[in-house]
Formats: structure tokens, C-alpha cells, sequence
């Protein structure tokens, strides 16, 4: 009887341990409340310089941008979103990436090509317009030679059930159902996203890079 309640009490154990970790995962890390060091703040901050000029130049908003950075691992916030008037990162939160082309869940392998299931790297605009019947998704449309086929592709930002289960982890296990090249999000934030989408007037620059290629 003492061997069982000891067992019982160890599965007890882990069972509350995983969810507190699932929890501090997907409540603390990812938000407006979450904190970045200091030269990553910095190197996002020569990003945004560039990012308002070019912003400018192709007319688009001026009061945000959203950063996605690929090199830093999936089960860690890699979505920024940058506010250019209050110069720093309000928001962040979690993305997958597609899986073709040898991609792993450690390592994406980035492409241009229709049908070949990568992520993008570049400049685009974030549309108006839904896709795949996701009210809560909003179509990209690439604005470089590296991506202009993003738009055709039918990439979007939209959110998916597998990042929220999985952001406990340090890499986000590929999904081609969830994932096949788009900005895939956690539910709490493409919440963050829908709303921030959805107040602005003018289309959003997002731009994915890698900063450790």
C-alpha cells in the first residue's frame, strides 16, 4: 500500500510539475509582459529603424511591425511585435515553420517554390484579406524577389492548437497539417494579432529573417 501512494504520488508529482512548466511557458513567456536581453533588444532596434524607412517608402503602417526570427528555437517566442512609438517590443509569441524540403523541427530550410512546404524569409505586407475560410487568419503577400510567391501560395498568419500544446518543448515538432509554410501562431496570440490586425488601417510590414544564418 505505501509503494502504491508513493507512486501515486510521483505521477501526481510530474502530472503538476509538466503543467506548471506547460503554464510558464505559454503565460509568462509569451506577452506583452515578457523581456528580452538587453543586445537582442538592441539588434531589433537597428531592425525597426530599417523596417519604419522601408515602411514608409511602400505606405505602409507606421505604428507596427511584426518580426519573425527563425534562427532562435520554435518552443521560444520568435514572433516580435514592434511598436515604432513607444520604440520596443510590446508583444511576442510562438511560431512553427513549414516543414519541406528536409526541414527539421531544429532547423527550417527556407523557399520561394509553390508546393514546397517551406517558410519564406523577407518583407511582406499583412493583407485584410482571410484564407481557407480562417476568419482568424490574414493572407501575406511577399513584397521580395525571395518571397513573391507567398501571396499565390496562400500563406497567411493564423494560429493552431499544436503550438499550444507543444511550446513546452524546446523545438515545436513539424506539423504539415497545422504548417506548411505560414506564420502558425499560439491561440493567445493570433488573439493578440486578430485585434492588433484588425484596429490598424493601414497593412502591417512583416519581416522574417534569420539573425544567426
Amino acid at each position: 500500500m505505501k509503494t502504491i501512494k508513493i507512486l501515486i504520488g510521483l505521477v501526481l508529482a510530474t502530472v503538476i510539475g509538466f503543467l506548471g512548466f506547460w503554464g510558464y511557458k505559454y503565460y509568462v513567456c509569451q506577452g506583452p509582459a515578457a523581456q528580452l536581453d538587453g543586445d537582442y533588444s538592441e539588434y531589433l532596434s537597428k531592425c525597426a529603424v530599417e523596417a519604419k524607412d522601408y515602411a514608409k517608402v511602400r505606405n505602409l503602417n507606421e505604428r507596427y511591425c511584426i518580426f519573425v526570427d527563425y534562427s532562435i528555437p520554435s518552443g521560444t517566442p520568435r514572433v516580435f511585435v514592434w511598436s515604432f512609438e513607444k520604440e520596443k517590443v510590446v508583444y511576442r509569441t510562438y511560431t512553427m515553420h513549414g516543414p519541406g524540403k528536409g526541414s527539421t523541427a531544429e532547423k527550417p530550410v527556407f523557399s520561394n517554390l509553390p508546393g514546397s512546404k517551406c517558410s519564406s524569409l523577407g518583407h511582406f505586407a499583412v493583407t485584410k484579406e482571410h484564407g481557407n475560410r480562417n476568419k482568424r487568419g490574414y493572407r501575406i503577400k511577399g513584397l521580395d524577389l525571395a518571397n513573391q510567391t507567398a501571396y499565390g501560395r496562400g500563406l497567411m498568419i493564423h494560429r493552431a492548437k499544436w503550438v499550444d500544446k507543444n511550446c513546452w518543448r524546446e523545438y515545436i515538432p513539424l506539423q504539415p497539417k497545422c504548417c506548411l509554410g505560414c506564420i502558425t501562431v499560439s491561440t493567445r496570440g493570433m488573439n493578440y494579432l486578430d485585434k492588433l490586425i484588425k484596429g490598424e488601417k493601414k497593412q502591417m510590414l512583416l519581416w522574417t529573417f534569420a539573425s544567426k544564418s
